[in-house]
């Protein structure tokens, strides 16, 4: 095939991309068909089977009832039941005043002093590390007989989530009575809707509570719980209330916000306890209650950002009934499915096919509904807080490149509406360390400003994501407009890359570090210089963004040139990359695991010159066999990265392999979720997973530059994988 130049790559993609293998058809893939073959079945209360409904910028995760009335249960056994925004947030009180420049230690930074925030431990440190945290918005949950549930009244589950409509619908038997509940997010605004079928409506014994805690015990890590013992210090009115509707001021501390409710049918909205509201159905008749929960900031929130604020809806008109949210369901997420890219290989005899096929549909729609808003959250999406609820940038391309990948660049693009947001913040914090350009914070809340931390402050391979990530937005925008949307981001990173990147007299080469920490976290940062993953990356940023001159008609910049040419190459030794070129001793022992990151030069980085091909294999090859358990070593994120490597390297077995993993640390759950457990207090649901899993799948279905000729080049070619596949985007 002739190659073609690299401006048709994105029109290529579909294309290509429906080639067909030998004797088979090319008719389209039935979206439908593959997403409604992986429909999600729940048939017990099981503390790790909670779904989500959610748009991006607002999630509500429910348990089997279709609410969240097993809160408890669901928290402290598994995935927590949760309502977050992305624009909702909350501090305590800072009456000491505390200012991040409390938490400023100085470090040597090749004969000058610049300030970091490493003073974790400082009241000071440990106040901004907590604050800002993500604010709950509340629970929605059901009373029975005047009392909270309990696990023995549920029986005979039957729990489905229809991925193609966005709709869960749960069916039990409450105390032996029928109970049918059906709830729905809506697609553009912060907003659940119900509808409950039930005799016992009639009666009065079943009514909805809508709850709210004070805030999250913030000193909690991961999946903190709710604060529900202080109701003095928050406050919760009825601010107006109809004979259908109610509207609810919430306030805590500095944090506000309002909550619309609506109801069909003769109920009624009591206070039965400070911040607890009940919907009482005494009088419902035919059995059936619709009701919608619809939040939205303070319209004088400088933090409500587009849909996910929802402004308008604190004003006068009722929010959108049960059948309208359910219709705007359907719409968007059909929408969602045949736009974007799909892979089907439903036709392939590998025994592991139909299960990989479930982990591509799943991980779609959680991706989808936690992290693909206006704000990019933290590692377990809008499920629950983890990292005190703060966005960590070193990740956020493994999250969110696959949405350009997919074909769904504009997903992307709501992240990075943020990163254009902060820009200002980061040229500050680089002006301030005496840099120039734009440094990203490693670890922030919306407010855009960095977190304390002992590893925090010297993590540098999130620097140069933001230029990747505009690159592959345009890769599938290819067009003036884009470049002029995102040039400041990119050309202010590059700045930033340029100006750390320190040119070493005596070994005539740029550097990079110390003070820095590579990405596993375990290096001493006054001690590290010149990893390998980092080195590759820096490089393909500052070459990014000399294409991104030329492409606007500007002239290369001569400093980026010269840090191109004299960038410090990986280090090798017995011919493999190790991992940092300060630490050479790593493949001393005979045996045991070593660090994998070096080999994220190619593979989560593309073809550079900085890496020979020949000595990554070697280093693959070498860090496989010392995994131990084979492929069970490819876990968490790595399992993603691992595979892309080995697509990369022209190893599809072993990409496949990894990507099918069985691992218990590897296993993707009903809904497909995969926990993290080893971190305190657990990751329930962490996104890094299937957001590199997805962007493995796309470059091993969909190429890459440079990749072999035919579809799905990173599957084998022996005749039990057939891959069909449809608008994906071509990685770098």
């Amino acid at each position: 095939m002739k190659k073609l130049p690299f401006r048709h790559l994105p029109v290529l993609a579909l294309g290509l991309s429906l080639l067909p293998s030998p004797g088979l058809s090319a008719a389209p893939i039935d979206r439908e068909a593959l997403v409604r073959r992986h429909e999600v079945r729940v048939t017990a209360l099981d503390p790790d089977a909670a779904l989500s409904v959610g748009n991006g910028d607002f999630a509500f995760t429910m348990d089997a009832t279709g609410l969240q009335s097993f809160a408890t249960l669901f928290r402290d056994k598994g995935i927590p039941t949760e309502t977050l925004s992305t624009w909702a947030w909350h501090a305590f009180p800072n009456p000491d005043g505390f200012t991040l420049a409390d938490t400023m230690k100085p470090y040597n930074f090749h004969g000058r002093q610049v300030p970091y925030a490493a003073l974790e431990k400082s009241p000071a440190g440990n106040y901004f590390r907590e604050n800002p945290h993500p604010a709950p918005l509340g629970q929605l949950s059901f009373i029975y007989d005047g009392r909270e549930l309990a696990p023995a009244d549920i029986t005979g589950v039957n729990q489905r989530l229809d991925l193609w409509t966005g709709v869960v619908t749960s069916r039990y038997l409450l105390g032996g009575e029928p109970v049918e509940v059906v709830t729905i997010a809506h697609p553009e605004r912060s907003l659940v809707s119900v509808r409950v079928r039930s005799l016992l409506l009639q009666t009065g014994r079943l009514e909805v509570r809508f709850h709210f805690p004070y805030a999250y015990r913030a000193s909690v890590k991961n999946k903190p719980p709710l604060i529900w013992d202080r109701p003095d210090a928050h406050r919760t009115t009825i601010a107006d209330k109809g004979k259908n509707h109610a509207r609810l001021e919430r306030a805590a501390d500095a944090t506000r916000y309002h909550v619309r409710l609506a109801w069909d049918g003769v109920a009624d909205l009591v206070e039965a306890a400070p911040h607890d509201f009940r919907l009482r159905t005494e009088a419902v008749q035919g059995g059936q209650l619709d009701f919608t929960c619809a939040f939205a900031a303070d319209p004088a929130d400088p933090l409500a950002n587009g849909i996910a604020g929802d402004s308008s809806s604190s004003a006068a008109g009722a929010p959108p009934a049960f059948d309208e949210t359910r219709a705007a369901s359907t719409r968007s997420w059909r929408d969602f499915w045949t736009r974007g890219g799909a892979v089907d290989l439903s036709l392939s005899t590998d025994p592991r096919a139909h299960e990989l096929e479930r982990r591509i549909v799943l991980s779609q729609y959680i991706t989808k509904v936690h992290y693909s808003g206006h704000f990019p959250p933290s590692e377990c999406g809008l499920v629950t807080p983890t990292w005190f609820g703060k966005h960590n940038s070193e990740v956020y391309l493994i999250h969110a490149a696959h949405f350009a990948q997919w074909g769904r660049p504009e997903l992307l693009e709501n992240g990075l509406s943020w990163y254009q947001k902060i820009l200002p913040l980061a040229q500050a914090d680089a002006t301030g360390k005496g840099f120039e350009g734009a440094r990203w914070p490693k670890m922030s809340a919306i407010d855009g400003h960095p977190t304390p931390g002992g590893i925090n402050p010297f993590i540098i391979w999130n620097f140069p994501n933001p230029i990747y990530l505009c690159e592959l937005v345009y890769r599938a925008k290819p067009s003036p407009a884009t470049l002029a949307q995102y040039q400041d981001i990119v050309f202010e990173t590059a700045k930033f890359l340029a100006s750390y990147a320190f040119f070493d007299a005596a070994t005539g080469r740029y550097v990079l570090g110390p003070p820095l920490k590579a990405s596993t976290e375990s290096s001493r940062e006054d001690e590290t210089q010149n990893p390998t993953f980092e080195l590759a990356l820096w490089y393909y940023g500052l070459k990014v963004a000399q294409d991104w001159r030329a492409r606007l008609g500007l002239a290369p910049e001569p400093r980026w040139a010269d840090i191109l040419e004299k960038l410090a190459r990986p280090t090798v030794v017995d011919g493999k990359y190790i991992e940092i070129e300060t630490e050479p001793r790593i493949y001393e022992k005979p045996s045991g695991g070593v660090p994998s990151s070096m080999l994220y030069a190619l593979g989560y980085v593309p073809r550079t010159p900085m890496v020979d091909p020949q000595i990554m294999r070697a280093t693959l090859d070498e860090v496989h066999r010392r995994g131990g358990a084979g492929v069970k070593r490819w876990n968490s994120w790595a399992m993603g990265q691992g595979a892309n490597t080995a697509a990369r390297l022209h190893d599809p077995e072993l990409a496949v392999d990894i990507v099918t993993n069985d691992a218990p640390r590897s296993r993707f759950k009903v809904q497909g979720f995969v926990p993290r457990p080893k971190e305190p207090g657990g990751c329930p649901a962490y996104m890094p997973v299937n957001g590199s899993f997805l962007s493995a799948i796309a470059l091993m279905a969909g190429g890459w530059d440079g990749a072999p000729e035919g579809p799905a080049p990173g599957f084998p070619k022996n005749g039990q994988w057939i891959v069909r596949a449809e608008g994906l985007n071509p990685m770098p």
